[in-house]
C-alpha cells in the first residue's frame, strides 16, 4: 500500500486568469502545517484556486513561540510570492493555522494573542488539522510519526487527542525519541554498562568519541537535533545491528499502543502520517494493518478547510 499523502484538493489555477488581479477583489485563505522540523504554507483564493505553497523552518510554538511565529510569517509571505503577491496581501488572508504545540490550551491562547499580520486566525494542534485532511472532514484515525508523535481520533464527530505532550514526557516512536534513545545507548556503552553495537561506535565517533561533548549536546538539543540522529539508527536496524533493532522494536510497540488505542475509540479507519510513516508501516501487526488506509488529503487541507470555517463563522456572525 502506497501511504504517501493524495495531491492537494485546491483548484488549478485556469488558464487566462490573472492570479494577482483576481486576488484583489476576493479574500484568500491560508492554512499552514507547522511542527518541530519544518512550516508548510498553502493559500487558496476563496473560491479555492491555488494560489501558492512554500516550506520554511520549524513552527513549534510550544518549544520556541517567537520563532515560530518569523517562520510562519516568513513562509505565508513566500507563498505569495508565488503567485506575485506583496507581504501586504497577507491582511487579506483569514488563517487556519495546525501548529505543533497547540494542544496545550494556555500555549495556544499566548500564542494566539501575538500580533499575526492576517485578517483573522483560528489555532488548532496541527495533529487535528491533519486528521480532517486525511480522511476529508469525515471520521478516521491518524497517527502523526515525525520529528514528534501524537494521534487523533474523530467517531461520531468527536476528536480525541492523545500523545504529543512533548519530548520530555512524550512523543514516543517520534524521530526525536529513537535519536534520543541512540545517544542515551551510546552513552551507556561508553560507560561499559551497555552493549555496544556499530550503531554506538558511530555516534560516539561523530561527537568525536568524547561523552562529555553528547553531554553538552544535550544541555541545549531541540527535538529536531534528536531526531537528526533518527535515520542513523533505521539504517543500522536495517543491517541487523543489535542496539539500533532494540531501540526499533521497543518503538513499534509504542506506536501500536497508540493506534489500538485509536480502534478503541472508534476510529474506523487509520492514516499514518509524517515522515516515518512508511517505515512503521511494515512492521505493524495484521489486525493492524486492516485499518490502514491512504490519507485522502494533507494537513494543509484540513488547515483550508479550518480557514473556510472561520470564514464562514466570520460571516454569521457579521464579523466579515
Amino acid at each position: 500500500m502506497d501511504f504517501r499523502r493524495k495531491s492537494s484538493n485546491a483548484k488549478p489555477v485556469e488558464a487566462g486568469i490573472d492570479l494577482a488581479q483576481a486576488t484583489m477583489s476576493e479574500y484568500l485563505l491560508l492554512g499552514v502545517d507547522g511542527g518541530g522540523t519544518r512550516c508548510r504554507v498553502r493559500i487558496t483564493t476563496g473560491s479555492g484556486i491555488f494560489v501558492g505553497e512554500a516550506e520554511g523552518g520549524s513552527a513549534n510554538i510550544f518549544s520556541d513561540p517567537a520563532g515560530a511565529r518569523n517562520s510562519i510569517v516568513e513562509t505565508a509571505t513566500a507563498a505569495l510570492a508565488q503567485a506575485g503577491l506583496e507581504e501586504r496581501c497577507l491582511a487579506k488572508c483569514h488563517a487556519g493555522l495546525g501548529l505543533a504545540g497547540a494542544n496545550l490550551a494556555k500555549t495556544a491562547s499566548d500564542f494566539s494573542e501575538q500580533q499575526l499580520p492576517f485578517a483573522a486566525s483560528t489555532i488548532k494542534s496541527d495533529a487535528i488539522t491533519a486528521c480532517l485532511g486525511a480522511h476529508a472532514g469525515c471520521d478516521g484515525g491518524i497517527a502523526i510519526l515525525g520529528t514528534g508523535s501524537a494521534y487523533v481520533a474523530r467517531a461520531g464527530g468527536v476528536e480525541t487527542l492523545f500523545g504529543g505532550w512533548g519530548l520530555t514526557l512524550s512523543d514516543g516512536g517520534s524521530g526525536a525519541d529513537i535519536g534520543r534513545a541512540a545517544l542515551a545507548a551510546a552513552l551507556l556503552a561508553h560507560d561499559e554498562m551497555g552493549p555496544q553495537s556499530g550503531l554506538t561506535e558511530a555516534i560516539l565517533a561523530s561527537f568525536g568519541g568524547s561523552a562529555a561533548a553528547v553531554a553538552h549536546f544535550s544541555r541545549s538539543a531541540t527535538p529536531r537535533d534528536y531526531g537528526s540522529y533518527c535515520p542513523l539508527v533505521w539504517d543500522f536496524a536495517r543491517g541487523n545491528d543489535a542496539v539500533a533493532r532494540h531501540i526499533i522494536q521497543a518503538r513499534v510497540a509504542a506506536v501500536e499502543s497508540g493506534l489500538r488505542r485509536l480502534m478503541a475509540l472508534g476510529a474506523p479507519a487509520i492514516a499514518l502520517l509524517g515522515g516515518l510513516a512508511v517505515r512503521y508501516q511494515p512492521l505493524l501487526s495484521d489486525d493492524i494493518q486492516t485499518y490502514l488506509r491512504v490519507p485522502a488529503g494533507d494537513a494543509l487541507d484540513g488547515a483550508l478547510a479550518l480557514a473556510r470555517q472561520l470564514k464562514t463563522s466570520l460571516v454569521e456572525t457579521g464579523s466579515s
